[in-house]
């Protein structure tokens, strides 16, 4: 009986992990400014913060990312602001120039 409660509430809660995820508003994002794999690093922890963001996959060989996001909690153009406030242009949203500023020398464009 036991083995039998547990499988249950494993199964709800499964399904439940499988349910916010798929619900979830999928976008790619341009990230033409990204140079390595600490601008990855940067670009995921800056996203990471936002309540709302549920996944982020990034490509550095190709400069871009995917985003999963919950559009009831966060829109799209508030984690490109995000981005941008880390200092990356994402899509058309031009990073912040101080936040570019203090970026390590292999982080910017002419590094």
């Amino acid at each position: 009986m036991r083995n039998r409660v547990f499988l249950v509430c494993l199964l709800i809660i499964v399904l439940g992990i499988g349910c916010s995820v798929s619900n979830g508003k999928e976008a790619n994002i341009a990230l033409p400014t990204m140079m390595c794999g600490m601008c990855e690093t940067n670009i995921k922890s800056a996203v990471a913060d936002l309540d709302g963001a549920i996944k982020i996959t990034i490509d550095l060989e190709k400069k871009s990312g995917q985003v999963v996001y919950n559009e009831k909690k966060i829109s799209l153009s508030q984690i490109e602001a995000k981005i941008a406030g880390a200092g990356y242009k994402a899509n058309s949203t031009s990073a912040d120039k101080s936040a570019y500023d203090n970026l390590p020398r292999c982080c910017k464009v002419d590094g």
